[in-house]
Order: structure tokens, then C-alpha cells, then sequence
């Protein structure tokens, strides 16, 4: 289809008859509104050369008319036809054509046999001009005709029939590609609108070229806003930056319509010149909301980390020493083995390696590998095919190096691995490839291993129970963990939280304990460490009575379990005086924070750096009113 914008009733009856209105349908348009209204039909667009820049913010394909000398000349000999003297003529057109006109003129001053004087018709001014000037403007420039010339009046000048047929041509030239364009843009709006995301595009100009439903919606646009600047909706649009630097801004936070949104600006660039931008964002609620969904699924599938080095509790200086090493061995790829007695938190360890690392986003998986029984170990590790043993699952089943990939796996207890295991591991370690149990197909993997044992490996080795090779391998970075009885300065703390978590646990709460209780936990051995340290305390949160517990109470949980040596009861004998004392600052820093807040407990505890329960608890605790 052609369509004809803006043109003399004259010029639109010669294109009119020199198209086959069958092949090529011809529509006439008179304003940008009726254009819009059918910019889902295929056509291009036929106009005179001071409408075209209205055109250009629609994007379709334009084919502009204009005069040329031979124009010109042909009205001034059909002027002098008819009895008319001319000697030298003044020409306004537009700005471009104007620009064309002069060029021309240059090249051949002779073809139309008379000085010329061209002026732009958005400058023109004629006062003062005298005889025998003739004045001559296009037939399509309706603006100057309403300034009279001094002295006689407008000539139009009307587009000869080879002018117009050369336009014609060119039209129906672009009519294929017209509907591959239309097709391609139909396309692609469809991807956009389908997007999650909102998006926007800007030309080189800042006009609008592109936009969804959800960008309309996040920025309060109504109606059509293609053509228009960007700045008459966000007058001081980011997109503009981005347009002159050319570089992507990725992740800023804004406020736009009092929705907090995440965007992304990117450049569009062309042979090394910005041509456009394109933004896309998001509401963050939108991005909480599916970063919940996905945390809940990794959650029910075990594929999540929870605890972060920060969550470890404990500021005795092996503990900081351990995190230290534990921060700074995240940065790295390489496998980390974490040695430690049974129950002393390697798995916390391991999970807090994993969130401090590039990839805290990807998925942490976790076996025990003296849990399970060695013939279901490999298939867990490795996956299997369908058919690979009797009661493998239709279509076989992944692996956890499988699953784990572009994350961590955890491998506790790999002192029980079976030896035939360990060649199967140290293959995947060296090639990071996995083949399932009965199947033929090498399945490439990116995983980051990290292995823990209570063993002492190299005793393995020399006992025959542990591979050499596959030892050096797991041992490129070593994290040891220390005992609880190497930092018991951190056992208050560790019952201080384990009570917080229990109180939230049970309906039995804890509000009042004896100090002295702190220093009976600390005499002990504690062979089975934190995680025995845990099972004593949810004991002892079961069995107090009213919120208070007294040190007379909890004594008997202590019957037949290991003391410390003589050497550390004088150790501890001298701790006493320093307990009471650091006890004695922590009321008094209590005291002074409420007094500050005015008794606001939820200020004061803001303020102390805890939660209103824990305060509440130690103000019972130090008889706090």
C-alpha cells in the first residue's frame, strides 16, 4: 500500500494514475493521528520535503518529494508564455529543499536562464524587496502563501511527471521490505510485551520507539507515547547519560511514582555511534518476591545454604582465626577440606564458604558419606540411566554433581568413602566431567567441592582406607575447626543464642539463669562439642520451670560426664572475678542504653545492637526495672 501525506489534490491524481490501485492500493493521510490508526497495516509513505521530519518518528519508510531546477525552469518558461516578464527570481522552500536547490544551482547557474535567490521558508524575509523579482514557492508549501511579497505574488511550483514517477518507483521499490519490517517489528513486540520485565527504547533524539504494558504501567504512561521525547514523561531522564557516554549503567535503584525499581541501561550501538538506549526494570518487590519463590523451592529440595560465616557464633581468637581463613579461602575455586572433631559446625563452615564465594547464587548440596550405604552413595553422586540396576527410576535420575552445578557440593565424613568411591571422585575432580552409573554420556560439570572428616587422613593412607592421590587433591586449601573446649570463652555467647532460638521453639521459655551456670558449662569436656553443647542446653530449656533456672538445677545434667584437668579449674578459678566483671559492664551498659531511650525497650535494644526478647530476658537476668 501507498499512502500520500499532505500532498496537492494535483500531485495525488498523477501518482494516483500512474499506480495499478490493484497491485498497489493508494490511501491519503492528513494528519500523524490517521497515520497511527492504521500503523499495523504495511505501507510507505509518499510525502513533500516539509513533512518528511514529521514522519521520522514514526519509523516507516518515506519517500520525499521535492523541485528541482528543471522545475523551476519549466514554470518560469510557462510564465513568460504567458506574458509575463521575468528577469530573476526568489525561491522559498524548506530548509532542506532550499539546501538542494542552491547545490543545484551551483553546478548548472545556466538551466534556468535567470539569477536566483533561494531563502528558507521558515526564515524568509521579504520586506524591502523591489521589482523585478518573481517569486516562486513549491505546491505543497502552504505557509508562505500567507505573507504577500512586496510587491506581485506567489508562482507555485508544481513537481514535473518525471519527479513524480521517480518518487513512485522508489515507493513501490520499498513495499516488500515494508512488510518484512512490519512482520519483524510485530515480532518483536510481541517478545517485549511477553517480558516480565518492563522495557523502554529511546532513538538517538530520546524519542520513544519502543515500550511495554509494564513499562506504561511502572512510569504511569497512558496513551501512545511513540515519537514522543522521554523527557515529557521523567524530565530528567537517566536515558540521556547513557545517550551521550555510551557506556550501560547495570543495577541502579530509583524511585519512580514511589515504587522502588531496579533498572538497566544499556546503549545501542551501531559502528561505534550511539543510534539509542534501551532500558529494562523492575519493581524490587517483584524481584523479592520471585528471589522468595526460588528460595523456597532450593529450600524444600535442600539446595540452599542458610548460615553465613558473620552467623557463626564466637569471638574467641581460634574462631576469628578460623573465619579469617574461611573468608579468604571463598575467594577461591580450589577445594577446601575441613578437618575437626565431630560436632564442632564444619557444615557451617562449608555453607558460609559457599554464600562469601561467586557462587553464592547457585545451588549448595550437602551428603554425609558414612549416611548412606555404599552401593546407593554412587548413584547419588554420580545419577544413573534408566535400567542401570534393578528399580532405577524411569529415565534415570542426576546426580548431586549434577544438581550442584554452577554451586557447591559438600562431602562430610569422606573419611568413610569407599575406595572404588574415591577413584570415581578423583576422576571427576581432575576432569569435572561426571558419567552416570550406566550410561555412556560424559556430563561436563562446574562444581566447587568442598570435603570434611573428624579423621586423621594420613593415618587412613598408611592404614590402606584412604587414597594418597585423591588426598592431595582435597588438600589444596585446609580449614581446621576448633573444639569447643579450645574456646570456651565462647560457650555464654553460644548458650545466650541457643536459648533465643529454643524460647522461639518451645513453650517452655527462658528468662532468668544463674550466671554461675555459665562457669559449670565451662568445666566440662565436651567431646561431642557444639552439637553436644546444644543437646545439653534444649535439655535444660525443657526441663526449667517458670522461666528460671538455677545452677543447683542443671547440675545433675553434668553426672558422669568429663571434667576439665586440674590446670584448667585454676584456669577457671581466676575466670570468676573476670566473668562477674564483664557481667557487671553488660547491666551497666543496659541501665545507661534505657536510661538514654527513656525506657523504650524496642530504642534501647536497637541502640545495644540486640533484639527486644533478648533484652527483655537479661534485664530479668540483672534485675533490670
Amino acid at each position: 500500500m501507498i499512502a500520500l501525506y499532505r500532498l496537492d489534490k494535483t500531485v495525488e491524481s498523477k501518482i494516483a494514475a500512474l499506480l495499478d490501485t490493484e497491485e498497489h492500493p493508494v490511501v491519503y493521510f492528513y494528519s500523524i493521528r490517521s497515520i497511527l490508526d492504521h500503523m499495523m497495516t504495511p505501507f510507505v509513505v509518499i510525502t513533500s520535503e516539509p513533512y518528511a521530519e514529521e514522519m521520522a518518528s514514526l519509523s516507516l519508510p518515506v519517500v520525499t518529494l521535492s523541485i528541482d531546477l528543471n522545475d523551476i525552469k519549466d514554470k518560469v518558461d510557462s510564465l513568460r508564455e504567458a506574458g509575463k516578464t521575468v528577469e530573476q527570481i526568489v525561491v522559498c522552500a524548506s530548509e532542506n529543499e532550499k539546501s538542494w536547490l542552491e547545490k543545484e544551482f551551483e553546478l548548472q547557474p545556466d538551466t534556468v536562464g535567470c539569477p536566483c535567490l533561494f531563502h528558507a521558508t521558515e526564515n524568509v524575509n521579504l520586506r524591502g524587496a523591489e521589482e523585478p523579482f518573481t517569486y516562486l514557492a513549491p505546491v505543497w508549501d502552504t505557509s508562505i502563501r500567507r505573507s504577500k511579497p512586496p510587491h506581485g505574488e506567489w508562482h507555485l511550483v508544481e513537481p514535473s511527471l518525471s519527479t513524480i514517477r521517480r518518487a513512485v518507483q522508489q515507493a513501490v521499490s520499498l513495499v516488500p521490505f515494508t512488510r518484512d519490517r512490519l512482520r519483524e517489528k510485530l515480532l518483536m513486540g510481541a517478545v517485549v510485551d511477553s517480558l516480565h520485565d518492563a522495557v523502554i527504547a529511546v532513538d538517538r533524539q530520546s524519542r520513544i520507539t519502543l515500550v511495554n504494558e509494564q513499562a506504561k504501567m511502572l512510569l504511569g504512561l497512558s496513551g501512545d507515547v511513540l515519537g514522543r521525547p522521554i523527557t515529557d514523561y521523567i524530565p530528567h531522564s537517566d536515558m540521556l547519560r547513557v545517550l551521550k557516554t555510551g557506556r550501560q549503567e547495570l543495577g541502579d535503584v530509583a524511585t519512580v511514582m514511589d515504587r522502588s525499581i531496579v533498572i538497566n541501561r544499556i546503549p545501542v550501538i551501531v559502528k561505534d555511534q550511539v543510534v539509542g538506549a534501551v532500558s529494562n526494570f523492575k519493581e524490587i518487590s517483584d524481584i523479592q518476591k520471585m528471589e522468595m519463590s526460588l528460595r523456597k523451592k532450593l529450600h524444600e529440595s535442600g539446595l540452599e545454604a542458610r548460615y553465613r560465616l558473620e552467623n557463626i557464633i564466637g569471638t574467641s581468637a581460634q574462631i576469628r582465626e578460623t573465619k579469617q581463613h574461611a573468608a579468604l579461602f571463598a575467594k577461591s575455586n580450589a577445594t577446601v577440606l575441613i578437618t575437626g572433631e565431630s560436632g564442632t559446625g564444619k557444615e557451617l563452615f562449608a555453607q558460609g564458604i559457599h554464600l562469601e564465594s561467586g557462587r553464592a547464587l547457585g545451588p549448595f548440596l550437602a551428603v554425609n558419606c558414612a549416611a548412606l550405604p555404599k552401593s546407593l552413595l554412587e548413584s547419588e553422586l554420580f545419577g544413573y540411566e534408566e535400567g542401570a540396576f534393578t528399580g532405577a527410576k524411569k529415565g534415570g535420575k542426576p546426580g548431586l554433581f549434577e544438581l550442584a552445578h554452577g554451586g557447591t557440593l559438600f562431602l562430610d565424613e569422606i573419611g568413610e568413602m569407599p575406595l572404588r568411591i574415591q577413584v570415581h571422585l578423583l576422576r571427576v575432580l581432575q576432569e569435572r566431567r561426571v558419567r552416570r552409573v550406566g550410561g555412556e554420556r560424559v556430563i561436563p560439570v562446574d562444581v566447587r567441592i568442598i570435603v570434611a572428616t573428624n579423621r586423621n587422613l594420613e593415618r587412613e593412607i598408611e592404614k590402606g582406607q584412604f587414597r594418597s592421590d585423591l588426598y592431595y587433591r582435597i588438600n589444596m586449601l585446609k580449614l581446621e575447626v576448633p573444639s569447643l573446649r579450645e574456646r570456651l570463652d565462647d560457650i555464654p555467647a553460644l548458650i545466650d543464642s541457643m536459648i533465643q532460638e529454643m524460647n522461639e521453639q518451645h513453650e517452655q521459655k527462658i528468662v532468668t539463669l544463674d550466671t554461675e551456670i555459665y562457669l559449670l558449662f565451662q568445666q566440662h569436656h565436651w567431646p561431642g562439642n557444639v552439637r553436644e553443647l546444644r543437646n545439653v542446653v534444649e535439655r535444660m530449656v525443657l526441663l526449667s520451670r517458670d522461666g528460671m533456672v538455677h545452677v543447683e538445677d542443671v547440675a545433675w545434667l553434668f553426672q558422669g560426664k568429663k571434667r576439665i584437668s586440674r590446670t584448667d579449674d585454676e584456669y577457671y578459678g581466676s575466670l570468676i572475678p573476670r566473668f562477674t566483671e564483664e557481667m557487671n559492664q553488660e547491666a551497666s551498659k543496659i541501665r545507661d542504653a534505657l536510661e538514654k531511650a527513656k525506657h523504650n525497650r524496642t530504642v534501647a535494644a536497637k541502640a545495644l545492637g540486640m533484639d527486644r526478647t533478648t533484652l527483655w530476658r537479661k534485664m530479668k537476668q540483672y534485675q533490670i526495672e
